[in-house]
């Protein structure tokens, strides 16, 4: 007879040491994970409808591009950062379509942090729905128990432009910041309230408002305040607000704070290349679909505003410095990445990105599985030098070549 509840407890236990460690991941268990995410953390399911399929070109598009003096191609592009999905719709129809390390059209891929852009789409949502009144509030009217906190005059504003001036540490190439020891490693032991808690402790470094500072922990009370609003599941609320009303092909997933906790609305979240492009297309429509208006008139447009206060962006998780990672991004808008052209970004570590072009109606997902430098050969650390954890200007060139292209077609 097969013990299940010793199965179940060594796939928890195993569960909880990749989770808690993978910043450490290998490439092969990268790519892995990134596909089965949800065996490995506590999630909740983010439902689909009826799937609504996007129109395809009969021609595939062909993108050649030049970077650092060289002509590079799509294959050029997926081998060398790592890429696992690549998909580029114009006018809601697909011009190119292209899968590695194991993706497929009907399997999901984690997120990393291009959910927090999916975040801003659901507070935009609820204050349509008149369950917030204003992005201005305060965090405490909505959670009170972060009354006495250094939380107290923080609004949701600040929540959404990354201008909280609470104390905290984002490194991930730093094991002991706040980012790995009192979030990621939290999540991974399904430690539910534990983020929570360890923030009310938080002191202010500035004063709320007055800076910039990527703080991930900070995402987290948006769930929160979503759950507290619409007195449901922030993944039933997704579901209602954006899966089911703009087709998705494949039930999404939020990651948990723990067994049947809280959604972690900042991280990993998880879903289907075509369903990250629905992410976009959402936002091209102005959040209107089929006639019905999800987001707030002008949301969109004042969510992709570099209207972030003192903007400045580096890996190391230093307030303040400037540095190349800044001068890639006119700036921050309610969890957006701004670009220099008005085309706006959400972005993950590992090479997760969603890019929109309103201008030109197109939408690029790119989604990967980027090693750490210890994983790379001497060859690929070196050609990897002008690079991130994100991806390198690569990408952006081939993107750049793609709209340009699209335009000549």
């Amino acid at each position: 007879m097969t013990d299940h509840t010793h199965c179940q407890t060594n796939e928890e236990f195993l569960a909880r040491l990749l989770g808690g460690d993978f910043l450490l991941w290998s490439p092969n268990i990268q790519a892995e994970g990134f596909l089965n995410w949800d065996r490995i953390f506590a999630t909740r399911t983010i439902a689909h409808g009826t799937p609504k399929p996007l129109a395809r070109s009969a021609i595939e598009l062909d993108v050649t591009y030049e970077h650092n003096g060289e002509q590079w191609g799509i294959d050029g592009l997926i081998r060398d950062e790592h890429v696992s999905g690549l998909l580029v719709v114009k006018d809601e129809t697909i011009m190119l379509e292209r899968y590695a390390m194991g993706l497929t059209a009907d399997r999901r891929w984690q997120s990393s942090s291009m959910v927090k852009s999916l975040t801003s789409c659901l507070i935009g949502a609820a204050i349509h729905d008149g369950l917030i009144a204003s992005v201005d509030d305060p965090v405490t009217h909505y959670l009170d128990d972060f009354a006495g906190t250094a939380y107290q005059d923080v609004t949701i504003r600040h929540l959404l432009t990354m201008s909280s001036g609470i104390e905290w540490s984002e490194n991930t190439d730093d094991l002991h910041s706040d980012v790995a020891e009192n979030y990621i490693k939290i999540i991974a032991a399904r430690a539910k309230g534990r983020i929570t808690e360890y923030l009310k402790t938080r002191a202010l470094a500035v004063p709320p408002g007055t800076q910039y500072y990527y703080n991930t922990a900070d995402t987290f009370l948006l769930g929160l305040i979503l759950r507290t609003v619409t007195g449901r599941t922030v993944s039933d609320y997704c579901s209602e607000k954006i899966w089911n009303p703009m087709g998705m092909e494949q039930d999404g997933f939020f990651i948990l704070d723990g067994n049947d906790g809280d959604e972690i609305v900042g991280s990993c979240c998880g879903a289907s290349l075509r369903d990250y492009a629905r992410w976009g297309l959402f936002m091209l429509r102005d959040g209107v679909v089929d006639g019905q208006r999800i987001l707030p008139e002008g949301w969109v447009s004042e969510a992709t505003s570099t209207i972030a206060p003192d903007f400045s962006f580096n890996f190391e998780g230093i307030r303040g410095l400037k540095t190349a990672a800044t001068a890639a991004h006119a700036g921050y808008g309610y969890l957006w990445w701004i670009n220099w052209d008005s085309t706006y970004e959400a972005l993950g570590s590992y090479g997760q990105w969603i890019y929109v072009n309103p201008a030109e109606n197109v939408v690029v997902v790119i989604l990967g599985a980027i090693p750490r430098v210890p994983y790379m050969s001497h060859d690929e650390a070196a050609a990897a030098a002008d690079s991130s954890h994100l991806g390198s200007p690569r990408r952006s060139a081939f993107i750049r070549a793609a709209v340009s292209a699209l335009g000549k077609s």
